[in-house]
């Protein structure tokens, strides 16, 4: 547990009696590796403490007062609920776990089902610090982590000890990573959303001739799918069928299995996503070193894989149902139902629109196209400079 200690002694104190997290990116130095305090388990069930032995109390009296020794026995079972809610608890707390990095501030959760959230220091706009009577007794607190455009707490640390001095060094790590101040010109990361057939694509390119670089997630997977390490584990799993004549991976096959069986497509996206995830880390590196005007993720999952937590904003390409569909039937060939099937199984349009930062029209006139992209272009560096110039 991290006590009053600077984060370097924190970190060196922690790292000694624990494993470097497999979720932490390679290079990255681990400031803060830690749980919620002990305590918080006690303060997540007080009120589980107080309605049991009330209702424990009241039902040994009723039982032994009207004389039944029944009730007076089943009062126990309300200790026992109590007792199960307690190591429950327990549990939660040993799941939970609270790093920061030099570059990201992370939070694990979760028993049955693990849940990661990532967030880059250089996306926190404000941190939220909340300390109920009953964690202030204690000494604790949560910090809740916001970014920009989401309007809502995207990232928890619950329990902190410390939390004022936990909250600092988090700050302190934040502006950090502000370009305010460095002289250099700002590289946002802007992510593409839209429906099937909506010319993400066309939009990211429009964003390439004005200067930006452009991160493929397909072009990225299709060169993925190349690896002999890939194919010859895709093999393992669903044989050899999934091959072409020319030994390369028949992505339509794969597509096929994985497409209405989430376990198998699951075990894909563990497989492909790290990589695609690396490849696109060491692109934006790259592309914030020569100060490009942005750098631009075309990722057809991108909300779903949780790669928006990567940009600084997102646009949404708005498309026309009758025009996307025109579009899919000529050039993937699918019909109407196919379009449907295919887009229940994302996000719905209007949800992807209104975590959306900024929307482009997407009519199909190149000229029109190119001048909102310019525009919206301007207002992303703009914005994404006035609030690196802003205290977090």
């Amino acid at each position: 547990m991290a006590r009053d200690l600077p984060a370097s002694k924190m970190n060196a104190s922690l790292q000694s009696h624990r494993s470097r997290p497999n979720f932490v990116p390679a290079g990255e130095r681990v400031l803060i590796d830690d749980r919620p305090h002990l305590v918080f388990v006690v303060t997540q069930m007080w009120r589980w403490i107080v309605v049991g032995l009330i209702v424990w109390g009241a039902m040994r009296w009723i039982g032994m007062s009207m004389g039944y020794p029944a009730v007076v026995s089943g009062a126990n079972g309300a200790l026992v609920i109590v007792g199960i809610r307690f190591v429950l608890g327990l549990l939660d707390w040993g799941a939970r776990r609270h790093i920061l990095t030099d570059a990201r501030i992370i939070a694990k959760f979760g028993i049955l089902r693990s849940v990661t959230t990532d967030i880059p220091l250089r996306r926190i706009q404000h941190i939220v610090m909340v300390r109920p009577p009953v964690e202030r007794l204690f000494g604790i607190g949560s910090l809740g982590i916001t970014t920009a455009g989401t309007g809502s707490v995207d990232l928890v640390w619950r329990g902190v000890e410390h939390p004022q001095r936990v909250l600092d060094t988090i700050r302190a790590q934040a502006d950090r990573m502000s370009v305010h101040g460095q002289g250099k010109q700002v590289t946002p990361v802007i992510g593409i959303v839209g429906g099937v057939g909506s010319g993400k694509s066309t939009v990211a390119r429009v964003f390439a001739d004005l200067g930006c670089v452009v991160s493929d997630s397909d072009e990225s997977v299709r060169e993925i799918l190349r690896d002999p390490r890939v194919i010859a584990q895709l093999v393992q799993w669903w044989g050899r069928d999934i091959l072409t004549s020319d030994g390369s991976v028949d992505r339509s096959r794969v597509a096929q299995i994985v497409f209405d069986r989430p376990f198998e497509r699951r075990k894909l996206e563990g497989l492909i996503h790290p990589m695609v995830h690396d490849r696109r880390r060491a692109l934006i590196a790259r592309a914030t070193e020569h100060g490009v005007p942005g750098v631009v993720i075309d990722a057809p999952l991108l909300f779903e894989a949780g790669v928006d937590s990567e940009c600084d904003a997102i646009v949404f390409v708005d498309t026309p149902l009758e025009t996307r569909a025109a579009r899919v039937l000529k050039t993937r060939g699918w019909d109407a139902q196919e379009l449907e099937k295919r887009e229940k199984a994302q996000l719905g349009l209007e949800h992807k629109r209104k975590r959306a930062d900024y929307v482009v029209a997407n009519t199909g006139l190149p000229d029109e196209l190119q001048g909102r992209v310019v525009r919206v272009l301007a207002s992303i560096q703009k914005d994404l400079k006035r609030r690196a110039a802003s205290d977090i």
